[in-house]
């Protein structure tokens, strides 16, 4: 199975610059027509616009489980200090624990595997840029993995 989000999360970063965009606009208006009101309101939800997308961490993800191996890539969409790219690649025979944790209307990917030296933990991924749908089939398939040990 392969999943991809990136046509959505291409509309998500088309909508968060042009939202940026007019947010900068509309501060820079009452900047100009000296409405310090104004300016500080829309500069504020600017901000906070901002400091919300990067607390949201909305990720492309790549998900892959054709063959003997999951694959899943994933790096943020909108980042302000350069993109992290990873990457979490592991034989299907090793995966011990995978389970999608859900609060409110965040989704983060935990996944273990069993090494030679004990049980490894990856960092969780947030799902957040995903449908329910695609959430729901990525962790189908790594339960059906499970069960079959």
């Amino acid at each position: 199975m392969e999943i991809s989000n990136k046509k959505r999360t291409t509309t998500i970063k088309r909508t968060f610059n042009f939202s940026m965009v007019i947010l900068l606009l509309i501060t820079l208006f009452f900047v100009w027509k000296e409405n310090n009101t104004g300016a500080l309101i829309s500069g504020a939800v600017l901000i906070l616009g901002i400091i919300g997308v990067q607390f949201v961490n909305i990720n492309y993800i790549y998900y892959s489980s054709d063959g003997a191996k999951i694959l899943i890539r994933y790096y943020p969409v909108i980042a302000f200090f350069g993109k992290e790219y990873s990457s979490i690649e592991f034989d299907k025979s090793l995966l011990y624990f995978a389970k999608v944790k859900r609060m409110m209307a965040f989704s983060d990917l935990y996944v273990a595997i069993k090494t030679s030296k004990g049980i490894a933990e990856y960092p969780e991924v947030s799902l957040v840029g995903l449908t329910k749908e695609e959430i729901s089939l990525i962790e189908h398939d790594l339960n059906s993995l499970m069960k079959k040990d």
